[in-house]
């Protein structure tokens, strides 16, 4: 090596040791140049009880960028150490073991054997299993099948939810088995896997395994199964999926993500072909009916176990999901109902969602129910109408507007300067 040459790697490297942030991260993409020869005094510093945090946080970045198995045991081998090195803090070491995780996650396949393990050592097992999480390779499957019943419910979790994201057959009877954990999150984490796996239903009938999860004693549970029922968009889930949405006992959360999945069933491909989204249709308009007044029922108690605005979110999220519809029939039946919900005078919230939806469903019928909106008191009301009769009718509006302005006993004054 060159002279001059020779000084530059001694200069960087020292710079790499005792330089500060902006020297360390120069001199660390110089060394990474080096190629093979920089692995060997790399690892020494890694190991190097002396060292600071911060210059074992660039040493384990720079080993990152060499895929060599003797790198990958000598970081393995640093995860959660804290027996020698004498200038972290507990929080520093906390926070260089999850970086050395996420380092081995990103070398992938490679990692996988030294990682496995580790899940050996009952004190290093948890990490172990986080950074196998972190592979997205189906190497990991042995790995993670083998501690899907870990004691430790935190282990199961990160098994768990990496199994969801293969499509193999070591792994479905471990999901299903996973659905009945003692943990909410790795019932939450196999419900969430099942729910995307629609080639399993027939077999496996996930809709009845996952339907009992909807009344689980954990929310977030029983709302990702209304979400995993609404994508496998099953016919034999619908009635379920009503009671939860008109229960006065479901708490609001559970409620809209029902009415969210009751939307796939509605958007589904298929659903031209079944009875499904029709069911699901008519569900979510009983309950717009229900929730929205349309109902000739003067009783006080019919408020469904929520507050004015709980209703009113439900209200809001069922009419977007109308607002949305493009199956021929279907829209023009939601634009019939929504039509109608307004002669029951709903909050302006409620009010402006149904405007926005009877625009986005584009049937001209709307246009005469939405006039007399343009005199409401609430000054968002007329503005969202007006935006919603120029969609309806963009060569017309303003003329129709006029007409029926004209008729009107006491018609507003600042309307048409809106326009």
């Amino acid at each position: 090596m060159e002279p001059s040459n020779l000084q530059n790697r001694v200069d960087h490297w020292q710079s790499f040791k005792t330089g500060d942030f902006s020297q360390k991260w120069n001199s660390s993409k110089l060394i990474v140049r080096e190629g093979q020869g920089a692995i060997a005094p790399l690892l020494n510093l890694l190991n190097d009880p002396t060292a600071d945090a911060e210059t074992h946080w660039f040493t384990i970045r720079a080993l990152g960028n060499f895929s060599a198995p003797e790198v990958v045991t000598a970081l393995a081998a640093q995860i959660d150490d804290t027996s020698s090195y004498i200038n972290r803090t507990p929080e520093q070491t906390i926070e260089l073991s999850e970086f050395v995780i996420e380092t081995l996650a990103a070398m992938g396949a490679l990692a996988i054997d030294v990682l496995s393990q580790l899940l050996q050592n009952p004190q290093r097992r948890l990490l172990a299993a986080k950074a196998l999480n972190q592979v997205r390779s189906s190497g990991v499957i042995p790995a993670m099948v083998s501690i899907s019943k870990d004691d430790d419910a935190m282990v199961r979790y990160y098994a768990i939810d990496a199994l969801g994201s293969f499509h193999s057959a070591a792994v479905t009877p471990v999901l299903l088995t996973a659905l009945s954990d003692s943990s909410a999150a790795v019932r939450k984490a196999a419900v969430m896997a099942l729910g995307r796996r629609q080639d399993l239903q027939e077999r496996h009938r996930l809709s009845q395994q996952l339907q009992p999860l909807l009344w689980d004693i954990d929310l977030a549970v029983s709302c990702q199964a209304a979400l995993a029922l609404g994508r496998l968009g099953a016919d034999d889930t619908l009635e379920a999926l009503q009671q939860i949405l008109l229960s006065q006992h479901t708490p609001l959360g559970l409620r809209i993500d029902t009415v969210r999945a009751l939307e796939w069933y509605c958007d589904s491909p298929t659903a031209g072909a079944n009875t499904a989204m029709g069911q699901a249709f008519a569900v979510l308009t009983q309950a717009l009916i229900e929730f929205g007044g349309g109902l000739d029922n003067k009783d006080d108690n019919s408020d469904h176990g929520l507050t004015p605005q709980g209703k009113s979110q439900i209200i809001v999220a069922i009419i977007r999901v109308l607002g949305d519809l493009r199956h021929g029939s279907m829209a023009q039946d939601a634009t019939e109902i929504l039509s109608q919900q307004l002669q029951y005078q709903p909050p302006a919230i409620e009010l402006q969602a149904i405007i926005m939806a009877l625009a986005s469903l584009g049937h001209p019928q709307a246009f005469d129910a939405l006039l007399p909106l343009l005199n409401h008191p609430a000054d968002a009301v007329p503005i969202h109408t007006i935006a919603a009769l120029k969609r309806l009718d963009p060569d017309h509006s303003l003329q129709r507007v006029t007409t029926y302005l004209n008729h009107l006993p006491e018609p507003p004054t600042d309307i048409l300067s809106l326009w």
